[in-house]
């Protein structure tokens, strides 16, 4: 076998076409690891070998076209059938020589690995798992193109046969499911062709055991299939006599039916003895919080999942398995709407996306939409959304806390009647999974609800009615809880300032324009002020993102002057270059914008605390005002990451407790970049793409030049 293996390597190498396959192979990857690596930042380098797989499987034929039909063209086949080796070491030595040759290749990709840990942490078992699957899908595909070259003379014909088979795995798998769907016999028989799955199993950062026998039994199958054909005129088992049928017809096909046979046994087997989170953050691990919650289930939890088993996210069904796994309280049962089109009906009137989820227990049910287990940025340059956080855990583990602890809702009721700006569906998201429910609240005279928990008023455009005003006052006076932002100044809102006012803060005539360019956005627009919440102020967000107030409003009140009922705190102050313009104004029509002796001057708070407590009963409400009514607009908090809404979304967790429900915080998908400098990018494309090829065509014509004037 090791001669074989030896020539092999020796035919390839004293000839172009292994190091022309090196070189197209090294420009191709250094092209895509230079874009998504170093120039992109990428720390993983499962996103240059996702691209490489087209490039591999346009350029391993012209590797494994020759290795069996070449044999059979030139009739030196009959030597190897007669020499004193077993045909079985003829294939694996043929096949280890190509294999090698894919080692070579995947070192190559590991070059570029040791390059990004110079500039920074790389996710070591993701990247070896990555490096693992790119060489086992190779050596896949090269027993595939061994198989086919078997069964013909013609090169050309065995890289067209491979070419083919190649295309129809990738191609046909997902025609089938997209026309039959995943539940029809013929998709399901169909998809164990598809040889790219568990390769992309590999690169997500789950380690699945049967994706790799997967690879391991293709691999076996096509050798055995290549050893059937090449053998079928063996004098080796001529001389077997009577052996010769078994070994030669039956012997092959018993050992791929029990191949096949452990692969079906396999699926029997529970994910969570075959699958591996191997990420470096552990993004698809559920938390100890979330197996505490399922310790104390006394009742069974059944999760419906709006799919079928086979269409159903992997992400989503990574993590109900492991709750299925974990708890013997648990259940998953698939509903793909195919089969039944009314069942999310019975829970709810919204159309649900593939994959959402309807958890139930006992009477008791939550219904969680596809979108709502991801976080997305949108990217307002390209106009894309990108999953930037996965919220799967979360979702469930609160829809799960949320029952066994009864019915506990918070309940948000938005003020509605005066244009006021509707809530981020970000915020709804966040707090709909820790038992916040948000309802619409009209009042038209009438009282503020007694089970409103927090009462919303989102930069009305039209003025309050006295009767509004009575009414949230009275709210107040009962101990409520107020989140408010004021109104803009061209609203002319007047009930609703003097509303302000009788809370404890006076709103400024005019706008704040921010006169220090550390707290501006762009320095030539003075009213998009960037702000961070006061030490002092309890209502706070996460320290990476900022907060952001357009045409705000000041606050402004005197110490000396607050009540005894009333305490006043800030949560963001101007700084004291800040001013107030009446942009309404004809002195700014005529004169603009810029400070003018007169003009009211900074540091003005922009957003405040108050407590309020009613004498007569001894309650106490807390109100929280911010100074700009466009604060929770969704494009303006989308400008600082939604570091708006997470500061509403701290305040509204801080106004009212609701600790009875576990929460799990997203899991958010984000890794240290790989920085390089621009001339560095340049020097590696030159290296990869240049130097590196050239290097080896040149030399494999310098071996071709010395072997032939030998």
């Amino acid at each position: 076998m090791t001669a074989i293996l030896l020539k092999e390597l020796r035919s390839y190498f004293k000839s172009l076409f292994g190091w022309i396959f090196l070189a197209v192979f090294t420009f191709f990857e250094g092209a895509f690891f230079v874009a998504n690596n170093i120039k992109y930042g990428s720390p993983y380098i499962s996103d240059t070998l996702n691209s490489m797989v087209i490039v591999l499987i346009f350029i391993l034929p012209l590797l494994t076209m020759r290795i069996l039909a070449e044999e059979k063209r030139q009739k030196t086949d009959q030597f190897l059938i007669t020499a004193p080796i077993s045909l079985v070491s003829v294939i694996i030595g043929k096949f280890l020589a190509l294999c090698l040759i894919m080692l070579m290749a995947t070192a190559i990709c590991s070059v570029g690995v040791g390059i990004m840990a110079i500039y920074g942490s790389i996710p070591v078992a993701e990247t070896l798992s990555s490096l693992g699957g790119f060489f086992l899908f190779g050596c896949e595909c090269i027993a595939i193109g061994m198989f086919l070259s078997s069964i013909t003379e013609h090169q050309f014909l065995a890289a067209i046969f491979t070419y083919t088979v190649y295309i129809f795995t990738m191609v046909v798998p997902g025609f089938c499911n997209y026309i039959f769907g995943a539940e029809k016999v013929i998709t399901k028989i169909v998809s164990i062709t598809d040889i790219f799955a568990p390769f992309d199993g590999l690169l997500s950062g789950v380690l699945d055991l049967k994706d790799i026998l997967y690879m391991i039994s293709v691999i076996a199958i096509f050798l055995i299939l290549s050893y059937k054909v090449f053998a079928k005129n063996s004098v080796q088992l001529s001389a077997m006599g009577k052996n010769r049928f078994f070994l030669s017809n039956l012997l092959p096909f018993v050992i791929i039916a029990a191949i096949i046979g452990v692969n079906v046994g396999c699926n029997y087997i529970p994910e969570k003895y075959t699958e591996f989170d191997i990420t470096q953050n552990g993004w698809y691990k559920i938390t100890d919080e979330s197996k505490a919650v399922l310790d104390t289930l006394n009742e069974d939890v059944t999760i419906y999942v709006i799919s079928s088993e086979e269409e159903v996210d992997n992400t989503v069904k990574h993590y109900i398995n492991s709750y299925d796994s974990y708890s013997k309280h648990v259940r998953v049962v698939y509903k793909p709407t195919t089969e039944y089109p009314e069942f999310a009906a019975n829970f709810t009137d919204t159309a649900l996306y593939y994959s959402s989820l309807i958890i139930t227990m006992g009477d008791q049910f939550r219904v969680i939409d596809y979108y709502d287990m991801f976080e997305y940025t949108y990217d307002y340059y390209s106009y894309t959304s990108n999953i930037t956080g996965i919220d799967v855990e979360g979702q469930i583990t609160a829809a799960i806390s949320s029952m066994i602890n009864g019915d506990n809702q918070v309940k948000i009721y938005c003020l509605s009647g005066h244009d006021e700006l509707a809530l981020p569906d970000y915020i709804a998201s966040a707090l709909s999974k820790v038992g916040y429910s948000f309802t619409e609240l009209y009042l038209y005279g009438k009282t503020v609800p007694d089970d409103c928990d927090i009462l919303v008023i989102n930069g009305p455009r039209s003025d309050l009615d006295n009767l509004d005003i009575e009414a949230i006052k009275a709210y107040i006076n009962r101990g409520g809880k107020v989140f408010m932002t004021t109104a803009t100044e061209d609203s002319e809102c007047k009930n609703y300032d003097d509303f302000i006012k009788w809370c404890g803060v006076e709103v400024t005539e005019g706008t704040v324009l921010e006169g220090d360019y550390r707290y501006m956005i762009t320095s030539d627009d003075p009213t998009w002020i960037l702000a961070v919440p006061e030490n002092s102020s309890p209502y706070t967000i996460s320290n990476n993102k900022m907060n952001i107030l357009v045409y705000a409003r000041g606050l402004k009140y005197e110490y000396e002057n607050i009540p005894a009922d009333t305490s006043i705190g800030d949560i963001f102050v101007s700084s004291s270059s800040a001013y107030v313009k009446s942009l309404m104004s004809d002195e700014v029509a005529s004169e603009g914008i810029s400070k003018k002796d007169g003009d009211e001057e900074g540091p003005l708070s922009l957003g405040v605390y108050i407590t309020k407590t009613n004498s007569e009963t001894g309650e106490t409400a807390d109100i929280v005002i911010i100074g700009s009514g466009a604060f929770l607009y969704d494009q303006i908090d989308s400008v600082v990451s939604h570091g708006n809404s997470d500061l509403f979304i701290d305040a509204s967790k801080k106004l009212v407790d609701n600790s009875l429900v576990t929460t799990i915080p997203v899991k958010q998908l984000t890794y240290d970049q790989i920085v390089v400098s621009i001339s560095m990018v340049l020097f590696y494309i030159a290296v990869f793409c240049i130097v590196a090829p050239l290097a080896l065509i040149i030399t494999g014509f310098v071996i071709l030049i010395i072997r032939r004037k030998k």
